[in-house]
């Protein structure tokens, strides 16, 4: 056993010597191989030869069950700073051999950029400051314009996500960029908006609003971010706010100090009759009166015999958000009813004496009946 080691080596010399001795056949090497080791791979099976090596053409049609090369990565092309690019380093510095600027950004940058700055009335605060530096790379960079990043990832170095403040997201922003709205340098607007906060929006969104006769003022001012958040919110449509505590801020609360109040307008719900941006109906109604009032209460003009001549204006004798009176009357119901009916004519009708102080509402119905002069059954005469 002590003898193995020198057995092998004699072994392998001598198959070596019998490749040698019996040329370089394929046939002949595999012959001797197979009887040393096991698994050695057949005649008729793939060569691990590439084509050219071994005499073949090189071909770049792709074989069956072969897969294709990958093509040549092409790195991207830097964007170069013309006076690096023109190896002209005085231009900015002192010496080729000195770190020293000829001056300080943005002065600097001035002796070659157009002055943005200049009759700006809000300025970014980096620009401002001189620091172009931690916007844009001096020599080269990857991306437009020398930027040491792309797109709003620049602006996040510096400021927070706008997009995190809320699960409604203004799609503008959200698929956009910063600078679609804001100028990275000085404007005349506050937000460094390019334009004002009415044209800003009015890019994507309809003119607001738009030819209605009754115009809500912020809107018709432009001044949108009174209401909505211009990035991302909490709320539905990026309102600041929910429901009445919204119009709140402007408005006084409509059923402040009133013992009857009209339910959506306790509850804020006050988009259920008011457009919040313009319409063609005094005080921006969505509907007329009293279409309006009978998206919740039964309409019961419909099947109407007799009706009473003011019942297509419900705010003649109602009052929409609170009222001192039931039935939210604008009035005591003899003032209501003294608005249109002169005593003196009320006192003339043979079937008015003895009413005298009694309630209208005792003998008429005050919207429509079954019978002439709008009385109630139990007044008719017999």
């Amino acid at each position: 056993m002590k003898n193995r080691p020198i057995i092998l080596l004699v072994l392998v010399i001598s198959v070596g010597g019998l490749l040698l001795t019996g040329g370089c056949s394929s046939a002949t090497k595999r012959k001797w191989l197979t009887f040393f080791f096991d698994g050695v791979p057949s005649e008729n099976s793939a060569s691990s030869v590439p084509a050219e090596r071994a005499g073949g053409s090189k071909t770049n049609a792709v074989q069956p069950g072969v897969a294709a090369k990958p093509a040549r990565f092409s790195p991207p092309t830097p964007v170069i700073h013309k006076p690096y690019e023109e190896n002209k380093c005085t231009k900015c510095h002192q010496s080729e051999f000195s770190m020293e600027l000829v001056a300080k950004p943005p002065k600097l940058c001035f002796t070659c950029h157009k002055d943005f700055l200049a009759n700006m009335k809000v300025k970014h605060s980096p620009v401002e400051n001189g620091e172009c530096k931690s916007c844009h790379d001096p020599h080269q960079s990857f991306n437009k314009k020398l930027l040491v990043k792309k797109g709003s990832n620049l602006c996040l170095i510096c400021h927070d996500n706008p997009l995190d403040a809320g699960q409604y997201k203004h799609q503008a922003v959200e698929s956009g960029d910063c600078i679609d709205c804001h100028t990275p340098h000085a404007g005349n607007f506050k937000g460094l908006l390019k334009k004002s906060v009415k044209e800003t929006c009015g890019e994507c969104h309809e003119d607001v609003p738009g030819k209605a006769k009754f115009k809500h003022q912020p809107a018709e001012n432009g001044e949108c971010v009174a209401c909505h958040t211009p990035h991302a919110g909490k709320n539905k449509k990026l309102v600041l706010k929910v429901g009445g505590a919204l119009c709140a801020d402007c408005h006084d609360d409509m059923t402040a100090g009133g013992k009857f109040k009209h339910q959506p307008a306790e509850n804020g719900e006050c988009l259920a009759c008011h457009s919040p941006h313009g319409s063609d109906i005094k005080g921006m109604l969505v509907k007329k009166p009293a279409s309006l009032c009978w998206d919740c209460h039964d309409n019961f003009l419909e099947k109407a015999k007799f009706k009473h001549d003011v019942v297509d204006d419900c705010t003649g004798c109602h009052q929409p958000h609170k009222s001192a009176e039931k039935y939210l009357l604008a009035k005591d119901i003899l003032k209501v009813c003294g608005d249109c009916h002169e005593d003196k004519d009320l006192k003339a009708v043979k079937g008015h004496a003895g009413a005298e102080g009694k309630s209208c509402t005792a003998c008429h119905d005050p919207h429509v009946a079954a019978n002439a002069k709008l009385l109630k059954p139990s007044a008719v005469p017999k």
